[in-house]
Order: structure tokens, then sequence, then C-alpha cells
């Protein structure tokens, strides 16, 4: 199984482990009797990625524990087909995206025009696929139903760690109208009870700040480098650059300051859910 998110994922675990281990490709090569030019393959899932290779691969690095456990459950499952890969007509950057979610342990969401899609609620997400010109509505319908299941990784049972920072000027659009909006705020004040997601808001006082500059998603991983996720419109992209990634994890660094805190940010949530009820 090659080239599909699930190998690509496993591979680019693999590569950091070597990292990790101080190890070159020439080096873990020697010993498995691999050319360098086969370790680089096999660490961007070219060829030869399975479950006894990956078995291979981790007894040169001495990997062992945890870890080890972690990546031969991705090694068995890399020809198990995953939920977004049934039914066809999936954009590769979404399947990408959902695989890279599922894996993460910390997602940041920054947005300054519209809540992220794993805190939207069905009638909000159908208003803003009809907005964008998507159709027919079994089309509409696919990708709603695929953006409540990526939602999964909020309530599973070792959930991602979520923090949305979002710009005030969210709260203030009635997508879908002014009942189905204040549906959506309640929605974001209840899911903010969990533990284990954050809800800030950047108010209007704070004036000009670091997140008009666009909104983006970091996700950070167990052993992998974090990578940042941009989109726009019906396309997206992933950095993984660390020189690209540092200024998104700068932002975040900064908007935490500007932005206001949980509880704070809960209840300028609450006040717009009831203006939006009132006018709808």
């Amino acid at each position: 199984m090659q080239d599909t998110p699930r190998a690509r994922a496993l591979a680019k675990e693999l590569r950091a482990a070597r990292n990790a281990a101080g190890a070159t490709m020439r080096q873990v090569g020697d010993v498995l009797g691999w050319s360098e030019a086969k370790v680089s393959r096999f660490e961007t899932a070219q060829r030869g990625l399975n479950l006894e290779t990956t078995k291979a691969f981790l007894d040169a690095l001495s990997v062992t524990g945890v870890k080890r456990d972690r990546l031969l459950k991705m090694a068995r499952e890399l020809d198990q087909p995953v939920w977004w890969e049934f039914g066809g007509g999936v954009p590769v950057q979404l399947s990408e995206l959902a695989d890279a979610e599922s894996r993460a342990t910390r997602i940041t969401s920054v947005a300054e025009i519209r809540i992220p899609g794993l805190l939207q609620t069905r009638e909000h997400t159908r208003a803003l696929l009809a907005a964008f010109g998507v159709e027919p509505d079994d089309r509409v319908e696919q990708l709603v139903a695929i953006r409540q299941v990526r939602q999964g990784i909020l309530t599973k049972s070792d959930p991602v760690e979520y923090e949305a920072i979002l710009d005030e000027a969210v709260l203030c659009r009635a997508v879908g109208g002014g009942r189905s909006m204040a549906e959506q705020l309640d929605e974001l004040v209840r899911v903010a009870s969990r533990d284990n997601i954050t809800i800030r808001i950047v108010p209007f006082s704070a004036g000009e700040h670091t997140g008009l500059d666009g909104g983006f998603h970091l996700l950070e991983f167990v052993s992998s480098r974090p990578v940042v996720h941009l989109e726009q419109r019906r396309c997206g992209v992933f950095l993984d650059d660390p020189d690209d990634v540092a200024p998104f994890v700068q932002a975040r660094s900064t908007l935490r300051q500007t932005a206001l805190g949980p509880d704070d940010s809960l209840e300028l949530i609450s006040t717009y859910a009831r203006r939006h009820e009132r006018e709808g």
C-alpha cells in the first residue's frame, strides 16, 4: 500500500523516528542491507512500506515501547480503508486534512471570517456550502457528513486538545439566519465546557492584530514536527518546513495574549447568541 494518506503519515513518522535517533539514511541502510535511495523511497511511501519492513526499520533504530507499538499499529492498518476513502469523490486535500487531524495531539484554529469546521453545526455547514456554490444537494450532504465525522476527534476516548482563536467578527455574521446562528453560538459555548476544548475571542477593542493576516490551522503530533494547513475556497495546502511553520506558532502565542480569556470569551459568544436570537 503506497502513496495513500495513511502510508504517507506512517512514512513521516518513521522518518521522524530516524531523525530522533540521530541516524542517517545511509547508516540505517547499512544495517538493513538497503541502499540509501531505497531508504529514501521507504521514508516517502514510494516503495516497500508494509508491516514487515516497518518492524525491520524500527529494529534498526532500536525503537521500543509505546512508540514502537503505535507505529506498528499504523503499519497493520495500512491496507484498511478509512472512513473518508469510502464513497469516492472526496478531494485529496480533504482526505489528507482528515488524516492529519486524526493523528494530531493538539490543533489550533485561527479564524477571522468564519467558524472553523471542527466546531460547525450541520445547519451552519449547509448554509456555508450553499453560499460557496456547492451543488447538488447530495454533494452538500456528503460534505456535511464528512465534517461531522471529522469532529469525532474532539469527543473520542483520547480526544485531541483543540483551541480556537476567533476574531469577534466571526460572531457577527448571521450565517443561515439569526436563529441558526444563535444555535451555532450556543453550540460553541456547549463544546467549550469540555476539558480539551478552549475558545478565545479577539475583541474589536483589540484593534489590529496578527490574526487579520489570515486564518490557519496548526496541527501538532507526538513525534512528527508540526504542520500548518491553509485553505481558500475548495483548495488547501500544508506547510511543514520549520521556517514556514515558525511564524504561525509565534502568531498563536501573540493572539493568546491579545484575546479575551476563555470565560470572558464565552460570555461574549452568549451575548451575540441572544442578539441573533432576537433578530432572527
